[in-house]
């Protein structure tokens, strides 16, 4: 059986390895071409982020979570919440 990835985990692994900023100037033109190039996968990504927000308690959990699926990038001073909640929004608002 085949195990589909989550919305969370492509993005990360995918948009935000190592290599992001050889195709965009910030993660967040990422997150507009993963909109655009996958919305029904985008669509679930806030509610995904949301859920991890409500199982990972503290910093250290979201961090080890995101390195597990490959993120490439820091997060400018911001904590993974504050980080992942842009994320969120800027994906619910492109996908609106």
């Amino acid at each position: 059986m085949i195990m589909s990835r989550s919305a969370l985990s492509t993005f990360v692994g995918v948009y935000l390895d190592e290599d992001i900023f050889e195709n965009y100037a910030n993660e967040f033109e990422a997150v507009d071409d993963f909109a655009g190039k996958n919305p029904e996968l985008a669509s679930k990504l806030p509610a995904e982020i949301l859920s991890v927000l409500g199982t990972h308690d503290d910093e250290a959990s979201l961090e080890a979570l995101l390195q597990e699926f490959g993120i490439g990038i820091d997060t400018d001073g911001l904590t993974y919440r504050e980080w992942l909640t842009q994320i969120a929004d800027r994906v619910r608002a492109a996908t609106v």
